[in-house]
C-alpha cells in the first residue's frame, strides 16, 4: 500500500488544549479615574501626605520585629493599633511613620552626658 493511494483529508487548523493545571491569564483593565483617586491627588498637591494602608508582613519588615512583638506593643499602647480592612489587620502608614519618627536616638560615645532635672 502507498500512501498515494489514501484519500487526502484536508487539514484542520488545530489549536492547543488548555492544560488542566494550568490557570486562564488574567484579563487586565483599565480602570476610570475614581473620585478617590482624583482626591489623593489633590491632597499630594496640597503638601498633605497620602495615607496608604500596610499589611502584616509589610509592617513587620518595616518594624523588624515578629507579629507577637507588634502585637504586645499595641496591646500596651507602645505601637498604632490595626485597623480591620476586610477582615485583616492593616496599619495606616503615616502612623507608622509617625511611630517611627518618635522612637529614640541612640546615644554614642563622646556624646555630652544627659542633664538630669
Amino acid at each position: 500500500m502507498s500512501l498515494e493511494s489514501e484519500p487526502s483529508r484536508p487539514q484542520q487548523a488545530t489549536r492547543p488544549r488548555p492544560h488542566k493545571h494550568r490557570k486562564p491569564a488574567k484579563k487586565t483593565r483599565k480602570q476610570p479615574p475614581y473620585a478617590y483617586i482624583r482626591k489623593a491627588a489633590e491632597l499630594k498637591a496640597a503638601g498633605i501626605p497620602s495615607a496608604r494602608l500596610l499589611d502584616k508582613p509589610k509592617v513587620m519588615a518595616i518594624t523588624g520585629v515578629s507579629f507577637p512583638t507588634i502585637w504586645t506593643w499595641m496591646r500596651d499602647g507602645k505601637f498604632p493599633r490595626s485597623r480591620i480592612v476586610g477582615g485583616k489587620s492593616m496599619w495606616l502608614s503615616t502612623e507608622i511613620e509617625a511611630w517611627i519618627a518618635a522612637l529614640p536616638v541612640r546615644r554614642l560615645k563622646g556624646d555630652e552626658p544627659l542633664e538630669m532635672a
